[in-house]
């Protein structure tokens, strides 16, 4: 499949790959539009314990599959994209979860740009993700905490941003400068930490005008979210603030780690998970 565009990479957990909605959407479209199929390679790495393909079906012709029971994350994933990537020369990698819908329009924009000079100025190009009229993703990354992007922007932020995973096309040369994805954010604030890195090399995050569906877990904490994945959560946070300084440091993290406590202890009817991040505040 040489001479494509764009590598995407789909990652399954405990789903059908029909399941997720982010593949089934782009299988759909390229099904309809040769044009853009034409452009896009397709890796799914699935790391659920047992394979979500079933041994009498198999993949279209234009897809990589590939099982990794003892799921290694998303980084090793990301990384083995990277490298398929690389193997096609494609210039762009396409990071898809399982559950953002795409639609035709997002990718013949994505294509566009990445077929026009702007791509040349950027490092990451990012539509905006919602929920309802709420944008999730990008957001603003001020001095002491994260603001929503406006949901009229498109183009280049005169500050830094950071977008989800999910949609985010990144550039593959600065991917490859800072060694790809850190394994040591093998899933949790792997975002948060290759938008820093690449933003603090110099590079810009091109905002797209498409808007695209997508279901935050966070935002439905008790019924999605476990209290041990929580945990995890919490300590990649940390690490992130560590290892960066960003967002004021350690210091305004444990105040926002107290404000968000004080919420969750009134919000939640399970209060496992403010006591979890009043510990987080404090140790």
């Amino acid at each position: 499949m040489a001479g494509i565009l764009i590598q995407c990479v789909v990652v399954l957990y405990k789903q059908r790959p029909e399941q997720a909605q982010s593949l089934s959407s782009l299988l759909e479209i390229c099904r309809h539009d040769p044009s853009i199929a034409s452009k896009i390679g397709v890796l799914v790495q699935d790391n659920s314990p047992e394979s979500q393909l079933p041994a009498s079906e198999t993949v279209p012709v234009s897809v990589e599959y590939h099982h990794e029971p003892t799921n290694p994350g998303l980084a090793a994933a990301y990384n083995r994209a990277l490298q398929v990537a690389k193997d096609r020369q494609a210039e762009w990698l396409l990071l898809l979860d399982q559950d953002t819908t795409l639609d035709r329009c997002f990718l013949l924009e994505l294509l566009a740009t990445v077929e026009s000079e702007t791509s040349g100025l950027a490092c990451a190009l990012v539509p905006k993700l919602v929920k309802g009229n709420l944008v999730l993703s990008p957001s603003v990354v001020g001095k002491l905490s994260y603001r929503p992007l406006p949901a009229s922007f498109t183009g280049f932020s005169a500050h830094p941003l950071v977008a989800f995973n999910s949609a985010s096309c990144l550039k593959i040369l600065p991917l490859e400068s800072l060694g790809g994805f850190p394994r040591e954010y093998c899933l949790d604030y792997l975002d948060h930490i290759v938008f820093h890195r690449l933003q603090a090399a110099g590079g810009r995050v091109y905002v797209l005008d498409s808007r695209l569906e997508h279901n935050l877990a966070l935002k439905n904490m008790e019924s999605e979210v476990s209290i041990e994945r929580y945990s995890d959560i919490l300590a990649a946070e940390w690490r992130f603030v560590r290892d960066t300084g960003a967002i004021g440091g350690p210091l305004a993290h444990r105040l926002r780690l107290l404000k968000r406590a004080a919420t969750l202890a009134i919000k939640l009817s399970n209060k496992d998970y403010a006591s979890r991040t009043l510990h987080a505040a404090v140790k």
